[in-house]
């Protein structure tokens, strides 16, 4: 897993990223969510995290 600043550092101003990380990331947190057996609170807490991180840096963009 990458930290949040990491993640943050990589899609900054890319907005294909972004855009990627907007539509992909709820989905993973649902998958996880449904697989009670696999999941772990820090694997969904680091998926949370991406996700703020992008709705953040889609802000930037000045599109919101």
């Amino acid at each position: 897993m990458i930290s949040a600043n990491k993640y943050r550092k990589m899609i900054s101003g890319d907005r294909t990223a972004i855009e990627r990380g907007l539509r992909v990331l709820p989905d993973f947190i649902r998958q996880e969510h449904e697989n009670p057996q696999v999941a772990t609170p820090k694997v969904l807490k680091n998926l949370e995290k991406h996700l703020k991180v992008a709705r953040e840096e889609f802000a930037k963009l000045g599109v919101a």
